[in-house]
């Protein structure tokens, strides 16, 4: 072998050791989306595609199986809202207006995104489908969906985390469940509560921000109720059949288990709960010994939601357990369903160090507005009353809600 074939032998051997380690280097950056989103779905192809695909997954969202090994001193802020309804009556009354979806959104966006994580429950789904369960006219159920354009508006407004665990996520069945995953999934969007069976509906959502791990589990208390269709449909999530995680009707060694695994995965863990009398402000005691086991075992904060309207806050053990987060916003006509709170928490080293709540009215059922001056009056009042009925002392400071932490 002569000296140049033996200088280019060696050059080759280089150049192949040098593309095997980019390829290795870069196939370490593919990401999945929270551990919900960890196993494939069923591939669903929403029927209109009026929205742009996001393939490159933000690393905010990578699954992890530690919590943070160092306390984080940064502040990491937690916003949480109630329900959210861009169909029915709020879509045909932006469409009149000539309004699109980032529209109710424009007033509130900027105190939206100052939250690390954006929470609201995702009251139906996002899809184009058409097959439905019976509709209330023909002696069926109230049947909702969000057009797919709706989510221009959720990522304009920051939302970045959802509780699918209701009692309309399914109803345009499994195929609208699918579509609104996949939405989602491709706006960096995370979500827990229903999925495609029973194990992967009671997986947790997982996001990371500014070193916390913050964990979701969601349930709903109308999973066992069957509705009219064609055919039929019962929401519980089966073995092999989607639908959503149902909650136990008192805590039991199945959720404490599910906590138990996610505490150890987790810096700040919340439970979502679609729970309670609707319509009402009432609470039931039933609910109050559950919110206080959840916290009892490992839980940092209730989300609730389905009443429609925002219910006391308590403070337990210097946990936040809110019952009902009420509508952010809806189409429905109480003075009450249109009132609500943006609600602010702040962590520091995974201890909650201030929680504030915005008052908001949602307008013409197209816009939520914060509210200041006279017309936030009767909200904070009402609120502070509700919220003494639960040992729980706020008080009022330029128009918000300040609620004090200590036991």
């Amino acid at each position: 072998m002569n000296k140049k074939t033996l200088i280019f032998l060696m050059v080759f051997l280089v150049l192949m050791v040098a593309v095997g380690l980019l390829y290795v280097s870069n196939s370490n950056k593919d990401s999945t989306v929270a551990s919900d989103m960890e196993n494939d779905q069923p591939s669903p192809t929403v029927s209109i595609a009026t929205y742009i695909p996001q393939t490159n997954l933000n690393n905010d969202y990578l699954p992890t199986s530690e919590p943070s090994i160092k306390p984080s001193t940064e502040v990491l802020k937690i916003v949480a809202v109630g329900d959210i309804l861009l169909g029915r009556g709020v879509q045909s009354r932006l469409k009149r207006a000539n309004k699109d979806y980032i529209y109710p959104f424009l007033e509130t966006a900027d105190i939206l995104r100052k939250g690390d994580v954006v929470f609201a429950n995702l009251e139906e789904p996002i899809t184009s489908r058409t097959h439905s369960l019976t509709d209330i006219k023909q002696g069926g159920k109230y049947v909702l969906k969000n057009e797919v354009d709706c989510i221009k508006g959720l990522e304009y407004a920051g939302f970045n985390l959802f509780s699918l665990a209701n009692n309309h996520i399914m109803d345009y069945y499994e195929d609208g469940l699918y579509d609104t995953q996949a939405i989602l999934k491709e706006h960096n969007m995370a979500f827990s509560g229903a999925n495609k069976n029973i194990e992967e509906a009671k997986k947790p959502a997982i996001i990371e921000k500014k070193g916390y791990k913050i964990g979701l589990l969601s349930y709903t208390d109308m999973a066992e109720i069957t509705y009219k269709g064609n055919p039929p449909l019962r929401f519980l999530a089966e073995e092999s059949k989607a639908g959503v995680a149902k909650r136990p009707e008192k805590f039991d060694d199945t959720i404490k288990s599910e906590i138990e695994k996610l505490r150890k995965e987790v810096d700040i863990l919340m439970v979502s709960l679609h729970w309670g009398y609707e319509e009402s402000f009432k609470i039931g005691d039933s609910q109050v010994e559950f919110a206080h086991d959840l916290i009892d075992n490992g839980v940092d904060v209730i989300l609730g939601h389905h009443a429609h309207q925002f219910q006391g806050i308590e403070i337990y053990k210097g946990k936040p357990v809110f019952y009902s987060l009420g509508n952010f916003i809806f189409d429905q006509n109480d003075p009450e369903n249109q009132e609500a709170f943006i609600i602010s928490m702040e962590f520091i080293d995974n201890e909650l160090v201030s929680l504030e709540g915005v008052p908001v009215r949602t307008i013409n059922k197209t816009q939520v507005v914060p509210q200041k001056g006279e017309g936030a009056k009767n909200i904070l009042e009402r609120q502070i009353v509700l919220c003494e009925q639960l040992n729980t002392k706020c008080e009022i400071k330029e128009d918000k809600l300040v609620f004090e932490l200590a036991d």
